[in-house]
């Protein structure tokens, strides 16, 4: 019988990573379950059970929804997509423009200009 990992386990580790994602960093999950001795495959299947996500996805929707609120916040004479993108770690554009559009349906720019 192996160890199971509780709800409020996933809570907790999702807490850490977007605490950890929201001041610029990148998540080790690797690094959280062990301090917290779970085993990464039990936790997997436990967080897609709970989240209907991969926990890699999660964090990086997270991350793309965070880039969303500060477009959608923002002036473009303020910052550009780049730059906010690459706050969260986003470094590839071509592929973070793929990823949003697939998130909200729309390219970031598409977002900065509605909005504005």
């Amino acid at each position: 019988m192996g160890i199971k990992v509780r709800k409020s386990d996933i809570i907790d580790t999702i807490t850490i990573m977007e605490t950890t994602a929201l001041a610029g960093m990148e998540v080790d999950l690797g690094s959280i379950l062990a301090e917290k001795n779970m085993a990464p495959r039990t936790y997997y299947y436990a967080f897609k059970k709970v989240t209907g996500e991969s926990p890699k996805r999660y964090i990086k929707n997270f991350k793309i929804k965070k880039v969303r609120d500060l477009l959608i916040s923002s002036s473009p004479k303020e910052m550009t997509i780049q730059e906010i993108a690459s706050k969260y770690g986003f470094t590839h554009m071509g592929q973070f423009g793929v990823d949003y559009k697939m998130l909200f349906g729309e390219l970031p720019s598409e977002t900065l200009h509605k909005i504005k």
